[in-house]
């Protein structure tokens, strides 16, 4: 089921409007879409919500949630959620490329969640996360915990893959401590607590 729908789009990233706001992806989650004969696999790396109105932003309105639908009904139509998405690569005859496809990408196109087969395929080399180190305007301490996590969980909880992963990262990031200190402290925190 689509999740957002491709409204913008820039080199290696693309930019998704929700379909609904209580199910926006969220940094780190894996999304995938058609593009002819492939399937393109892509990681959020940010997402808003705000007006469609040119006005700034949404005032606050110090209602429940219960009390939002039934006072103010067009919300729904008047706030939307957005996520932008690095595109790692696509799956052709069964193998993911580590590369942008060779063709482009099409406004308009649907965009769903990924499934376990996608996420295994794309995160069985390490060059996923170079390609998210490498993106512009990509705040890597909070998206690649999220990334390895979901990763980690497709792969049943296989400790021994955060541990090469790790020392693969650590690599990517020229063995910058205070870049690897606080991205494998908040993954820890979410293996030990989710």
């Amino acid at each position: 089921m689509a999740v957002g729908e491709i409204i913008d789009i820039s080199f290696t990233q693309i930019t998704c409007e929700a379909r609904d706001l209580d199910n926006i992806p969220t940094a780190g989650q894996f999304i995938k879409f058609d593009l002819d004969s492939y399937r393109v696999l892509g990681c959020v790396t940010r997402y808003d919500i705000g007006s469609i109105s040119q006005e700034g932003y949404p005032r606050a309105l110090w209602k429940t949630a219960e009390e939002l639908k039934k006072f103010y009904p067009q919300l729904d139509q008047i706030l939307k959620g957005y996520f932008k998405c690095i595109i790692l690569g696509f799956i052709a005859n069964d193998k993911f490329i580590n590369s942008l496809p060779d063709r482009s990408i099409k406004l308009h196109t649907m965009v769903e969640f990924a499934d376990k087969k996608d996420i295994l395929l794309a995160t069985q080399s390490s060059l996923f996360l170079n390609s998210v180190i490498k993106a512009k305007d990509v705040d890597i301490v909070e998206v690649i915990p999220w990334m390895l996590y979901f990763a980690y969980v497709a792969r049943d909880r296989d400790y021994e893959y955060i541990e090469h992963m790790g020392k693969e990262l650590n690599i990517y990031l020229k063995y910058d401590l205070n870049l690897l200190t606080p991205i494998i402290e908040r993954l820890e925190n979410l293996i030990t607590n989710l």
